[in-house]
């Protein structure tokens, strides 16, 4: 019995030891079911109500929790009485006045600043003038006022005319439309819009790209041959035959080329004086850059 007992007691010991030494098993991690990202509700925009007694509604476009809608004034009988209004809930309604179409890039991301845009284009009526454009980056906080191109006689376009995924754009400054000679005759300059971050705004780049002057460089080069006063000039000089090669050199950012080719090809006596008449025109237009 007593054998026993110490067998029993031994066996009971040598039991807990192995309990002891035996190592711990290793948990099984638990996977973690990821949350899904649920997009906010898109709020609803405010009805639609006219932004003056009679106006009628030409046009709504939905984009996100914004309204984009154009009034028509029905006693216009021009059609160029119209009113465009982008509204949000809790936002001031931004208002464009003389509408003419909302442009078929409206939605997209001209700028890649991740907001869709609305791209408005204006006019004026006349025989040639006038033509506006603005483009608004759509963001949660407010529509953002990114490019607007004067009203003139000239409109625009958006192409990318480099690596990245942001479009410029292009269009004339028609700053001596009038000036030197009739408008079948006027004179026109290329000029390029780029989209800066720092500023948040389209701003004229056209230096930055030299390369895009090529065909009117061959084309203005021909045109630089016409004869004092073929062109209609009012003084009878050639001013508005070689005017456009000049500003072509000009506005791509290389001054004394354009200098020069006026003073070897004007035909008038006062160069250097119309030279800064030139510049003066130049410089105090929203479309040029030195």
């Amino acid at each position: 019995m007593q054998r026993l007992a110490a067998f029993l007691v031994g066996l009971t010991l040598l039991s807990l030891a192995c309990r002891l030494f035996t190592p711990a098993s290793t948990p099984v991690p638990v996977p973690v079911t990821e949350t899904a990202t649920v997009p906010s509700p898109t709020v609803a925009p405010p009805p639609a109500v006219p932004p003056e007694a009679g106006y009628l509604l030409q046009e709504e476009r939905l984009i996100n929790s914004y309204a984009i809608r154009i009034w028509r004034n029905p006693a216009d009988q021009l059609g160029f009485d119209s009113i465009l209004l982008i509204e949000a809930a809790d936002q001031t309604p931004v208002r464009v006045e003389m509408v003419s179409a909302l442009h078929d890039l409206t939605g997209s991301d001209l700028n890649a600043d991740s907001f869709p845009d609305l791209v408005v284009e204006t006019y004026s009526g006349g025989a040639h003038c006038c033509f506006g454009t603005y483009v608004y980056s759509l963001r949660p906080t407010g529509p953002i006022l990114i490019l607007y191109k004067p009203e003139s006689n000239a409109g625009g376009y958006f192409e990318n005319l480099g690596a990245d995924q942001v479009s410029e754009f292009i269009t004339y400054d028609d700053s001596f439309a009038y000036q030197y000679c009739p408008y079948a005759a006027g004179v026109t300059v290329k000029v390029i819009m780029a989209y800066e971050p720092g500023q948040d705004r389209y701003l004229p780049a056209s230096p930055r790209f030299p390369e895009q002057y090529t065909e009117e460089i061959v084309t203005n080069e021909e045109r630089a041959g016409y004869a004092p006063g073929e062109l209609g000039e009012w003084d009878g000089t050639n001013i508005c035959a070689i005017l456009p090669l000049a500003l072509d050199y000009l506005y791509m950012g290389q001054p004394d080329r354009a200098q020069s080719e006026f003073a070897s090809r004007y035909s008038g006596p006062d160069t250097n004086a119309k030279w800064t008449e030139i510049l003066q025109v130049v410089q105090s237009s929203p479309l040029y850059t030195p």
